[in-house]
């Protein structure tokens, strides 16, 4: 048999001009990873996606903002196309599959871009390896870990449950509550609570566009309860090294999005970032402000051109 990690498989376009390439990366006894790539070229940029649980996004709502970059991304363990093997889902399980991809694409270093839970990821790498970050975007990103992550529920919660009304709230509970049962009863509990939870990072949940089938199909409620366990327990010390990390960073925050005021935790981690509150956007900013999103992340890294650090 081939192994995973030397399996090419050229996937769909992003564009008419732009193909990804999608491989497997392996971790004897731990993960098989679906990795994709962009180009194989140009400065190699990782980015993390939200969840935890569902699969990758940002190759296709991202990537295409950011040609220049070798753009990097994967689905998770337990999700989409990557499998978790040894059942793992704590944070140095996560950081050990980023590192083995890193390894095997053989380069020394790269852009970080972290979504949402993504979010925590690039912040737990930058403070484990900051040799191997050349800059750091944090996208609407989850709070923390331990405390920080009980409050991320707690603050995105609240402002969905308000945007949901009672009976969205009420389906989403119903729905919840089928997370636990066996087979393809716990999968349809979960592709209904991704949706319910999609809807809500939407002022008007009633308007908002419905995610994606095949993204859904990928969900893991498993791979979420299990690293929402983790993470919960996980403790503080996990981020201690971000603040003092001193390449470029980017912290990035929608007008209306679910974290509210406990964006400024993050924000106040990295006080020699690039704060930005984008306006007319929330948590899916590639959606709700597409031009404006673009336009921050282009700002940014065109500040490295004229810096040097691009």
């Amino acid at each position: 048999m081939v192994p995973y990690s030397t399996m090419p498989i050229r996937m769909r376009a992003l564009s008419d001009n732009v193909a990804v390439d999608h491989f497997f990366v392996e971790s004897p006894g731990e993960a098989v990873l679906s990795v994709q790539q962009s180009r194989d070229d140009g400065e190699p940029l990782l980015m993390l996606h939200g969840g935890p649980g569902v699969p990758d996004y940002m190759q296709t709502s991202t990537a295409p903002m950011l040609r220049r970059f070798r753009c990097l991304s994967f689905d998770q363990r337990g999700v989409g196309g990557s499998r978790c093997l040894d059942g793992r889902y704590d944070l140095g399980a996560y950081l050990g599959d980023i590192e083995r991809i890193r390894t095997h694409v053989g380069i020394d270093s790269w852009h970080l871009l972290g979504h949402s839970w993504g979010g925590v990821l690039a912040q737990a790498y930058t403070s484990a390896y900051p040799e191997r970050v050349r800059s750091l975007v944090l996208c609407s990103s989850s709070l923390g870990v331990g405390e920080d992550w009980k409050r991320t529920k707690r603050e995105s919660f609240r402002v969905e449950r308000a945007r949901a009304g009672l009976a969205g709230t009420l389906r989403f509970y119903a729905y919840g509550s089928g997370l636990v049962a066996p087979g393809s009863m716990g999968a349809w509990a979960m592709r209904h609570v991704m949706t319910e939870t999609w809807h809500n990072y939407f002022l008007d949940p009633k308007s908002a566009p419905d995610p994606d089938p095949s993204w859904l199909s990928g969900a893991s409620r498993v791979a979420m309860m299990k690293t929402d366990k983790a993470i919960s327990s996980e403790r503080a010390e996990a981020l201690a090294g971000a603040s003092s990390y001193g390449g470029p960073a980017l912290v990035l925050y929608g007008a209306f999005d679910i974290f509210e005021d406990g964006s400024q935790i993050v924000r106040n981690r990295f006080p020699r970032a690039v704060q930005v509150t984008l306006e007319n956007s929330g948590h899916v900013h590639w959606l709700q402000n597409p031009s404006g999103y673009s336009e921050v992340l282009g700002d940014f890294y065109e500040s490295g051109d004229r810096a040097g650090w691009l």
